[in-house]
């Protein structure tokens, strides 16, 4: 009894687990914004990312914003990127990090 309860707590947590990964020298191909920021690079993403795109947080935040103008001006100087970003258990990829080189 006490096994299979074990069993059941472990598989939900990792239903509910997100996956973390840093992609480095990435070139932007696509930029915009809907609801939210997005992002897609030319050599994709290392996770397997739902549309192969990684969303910011909600642009009315600040570190959203920083975040958009860190890759709006990579994307106009063609430099490449630094994306760390979470995916959560249905696909979708959202960014904690950015930076360009």
């Amino acid at each position: 009894m006490k096994i299979s309860a074990i069993a059941i707590v472990a598989l939900a947590a990792c239903s509910t687990q997100a996956f973390a990964a840093s992609d480095t020298n990435r070139t932007i191909v696509n930029l915009g914004a809907t609801n939210t920021g997005y992002v897609q690079v030319a050599e994709g993403f290392s996770q397997p990312c739902k549309y192969s795109l990684v969303y910011l947080p909600d642009l009315s935040q600040p570190n959203a914003k920083a975040m958009m103008a860190v890759l709006l001006s990579a994307q106009a100087r063609r430099a490449p990127v630094t994306v760390t970003y979470d995916m959560d258990a249905s696909g979708i990829c959202t960014a904690n990090l950015v930076a360009s080189q």
